[in-house]
């Protein structure tokens, strides 16, 4: 895992603070698609294309919920290969980049938008074709901007941020990112014992009281599968055989 740094490209890995914890850097692109239109990206099929890794919890999630709102004719795809070598994400001859031609690696798209980019490089990108740009890389908005703003193109399963809950859903998406989605990284990549020992206790308290939930209700909202089930299932799925 690597970064970019005025454009070009190191085969840096995280720096942790100076207690050992991993710390995750805030994603730089956040734009987004409006149903109404308005700005530079208004909701259209066909316009957008979403890089993602089966092998990435976080570009996982923008995939199910492209699967089950039936946008899989309304927004294409490109799988980076799920190994990362020292040039970060690269493009596999099974599927190769259609928008950047020739483009090896990931980084590529990134430095397409922003020539002098400083930052991670990481899935996943939802890009506009016509713009040609990044839109935006943060997960959490990639999916409720499929979810809510592409409403009008989806054919699959009911909103997975139906309004009347989406309060509940972002209260329990924030609950659950810190000690669980990004705790398995900071139980991970840890480099001091005792930053280690608090992320674990904090995951597996977290565990412990999802758990309890789930004991008593299908989802975590009660009888709805929404967004904030489909963010903790990308992490547990994962769980056992990787972290």
């Amino acid at each position: 895992m690597g970064r970019m740094v005025d454009g070009v490209w190191r085969d840096e890995w995280y720096v942790p603070d100076d207690e050992g914890r991993f710390r995750r850097p805030e994603t730089q692109f956040r734009g987004t698609i409006r149903a109404d239109g308005t700005g530079p990206h208004p909701a259209a099929a066909g316009r957008y294309h979403l890089y993602v890794s089966r092998a990435c919890p976080w570009a996982h999630r923008t995939l199910i919920t492209r699967a089950l709102r039936g946008l899989t004719d309304v927004i294409s795809t490109t799988c980076v290969d799920p190994h990362m070598g020292e040039q970060g994400w690269p493009f596999s001859a099974s599927d190769p980049d259609p928008l950047h031609p020739g483009a090896a690696h990931l980084h590529e798209v990134y430095r397409a938008t922003q020539h002098d980019y400083t930052g991670r490089v990481t899935v996943p990108v939802l890009w506009d074709r016509e713009q040609k740009t990044i839109v935006n890389n943060e997960s959490r908005e990639i999916m409720r901007m499929m979810d809510v703003e592409l409403e009008g193109f989806a054919n699959g399963t009911a909103s997975l941020a139906p309004e009347a809950l989406r309060t509940e859903i972002d209260e329990i998406l924030d609950a659950i990112y810190e000690p669980i989605n990004n705790g398995v990284y900071r139980a991970g990549f840890a480099t001091k014992q005792a930053a280690y020992e608090s992320a674990v206790g904090e995951l597996f308290g977290a565990l412990d009281r999802w758990e309890g939930v789930l004991a008593k209700q299908r989802y975590l909202t009660g009888d709805t599968l929404t967004e904030a089930d489909v963010a903790l299932f990308t992490t547990l799925l994962r769980f056992d055989v990787v972290y």
